[in-house]
C-alpha cells in the first residue's frame, strides 16, 4: 500500500509522468482518451504491485 501511495503522489505532483496506460493531466487521471476515476487507477497500481510481490514469492 506504501507504494501505491507513493506512485498516486508522484503522478498527481507531476514528479512521474505515467503509470501503465494512465497519467495525471488537467485535475484528472486519463488513460490518454478518457478520464478515468482515481479509485480505478489506484486498484491498477495496487494490483501491479502485489503481482510483482506474488512472482517473488511463487519464483
Amino acid at each position: 500500500m506504501e507504494k501505491t501511495n507513493q506512485v498516486m503522489l508522484e503522478l498527481i505532483s507531476g514528479e512521474r509522468l505515467s503509470f501503465g496506460n494512465f497519467s495525471y493531466e488537467e485535475g484528472g487521471f486519463t488513460d490518454g482518451r478518457n478520464t478515468i476515476p482515481e479509485w480505478e487507477v489506484r486498484q491498477f497500481v495496487l494490483n501491479y504491485f502485489l503481482t510483482l510481490e506474488n512472482l517473488k514469492i511463487n519464483a
